[in-house]
């Protein structure tokens, strides 16, 4: 029988292994620098998230060893996007061991499906990823609202996740436009580096992400979150939030994860 294992254990080899998997499979090559975003503000962008649970005595570095393939493959296939690997910090009632976000347009999103599922090599990284890991999977059409150049320099950072449902009363219109007034008015002043929020198009809706949209915001790490924290407990920041808590959304609580570029 085997050692129970300390889910601080867990959370820890993930943590490694999402380092290994920077090394392994993310290079930054020089056009980096002259990334550019993948849709302007106001449109929408795929997100793809897989919620992974690692099994047969998996680890992060066996993960890391298929996304090697699977960045070949899209490389190979000229499929543009960014892939994110994030572990749980501050989660309650998690039960996976890591998700997998995928940002492309919707074009590409269709095209690198059509790829997965029609070709012998997409066939092969599906089955590769089935003989690890579970997982769940969900697509959301996510809205930038707010971001920065320095965003394009991370290769780890700190994301935080937030489950919403509109207020009986208030209308898409309406908390379209509070997003975009909160946006244009901290955009200077937060630590953040994007911020965006997400509506779900298909797959997992309920149990750890319910709601009808999320918020998604990344900061470089722990100390531009400590500090956006303290704004609002300290610096009159909770006044905002409250408006919009008893206004606008009822949401379900903040999900803080530590995040590792893949490929971009």
């Amino acid at each position: 029988m085997k050692n129970p294992v300390h889910p601080t254990d867990v959370i820890l080899e993930v943590l490694i292994g999402m380092m290994m998997t920077t090394l392994l499979a993310f290079q930054v090559k020089a056009e980096d620098n002259k990334a550019t975003w993948l849709v302007d503000i106001g449109d929408a962008v795929s997100l793809t998230a897989h919620i992974c649970t690692l099994k047969n005595d998996a680890a992060m570095k066996d993960i890391a060893r298929i996304d090697n393939k699977l960045h070949k493959f899209m490389d190979d296939n000229d499929i543009r996007g960014m892939r994110q690997i994030l572990a749980p910090l501050f989660a309650t009632g998690t039960s996976y061991d890591y998700i997998a976000f995928d940002f492309m347009t919707w074009a590409q999103f269709g095209k690198n499906w059509d790829l997965a599922l029609k070709t012998k090599v997409g066939n092969g990284l599906m089955a590769d990823y089935a003989e690890v890991e579970d997982c769940d999977a969900m697509i959301a059409s996510v809205f930038p609202l707010m971001r920065k150049e320095s965003n394009f320099q991370l290769t780890s950072s700190i994301s935080v996740v937030e489950w919403c449902t509109r207020m009986p009363g208030v209308s898409q219109q309406q908390l379209g436009e509070k997003h975009r007034t909160v946006a244009a008015e901290t955009k200077d002043s937060t630590t953040a580096t994007w911020w965006g929020v997400g509506y779900p198009a298909g797959g997992l809706r309920d149990g750890l992400f319910p709601g009808d949209f999320y918020h998604l915001v990344t900061y470089p790490d722990m100390n531009a979150f400590a500090a956006s924290r303290n704004d609002i407990a300290n610096n009159g920041g909770w006044k905002m939030r409250a408006d919009y808590y008893t206004s606008y959304a009822d949401c379900s609580g903040e999900h803080v994860l530590a995040g590792e570029v893949v490929r971009r």
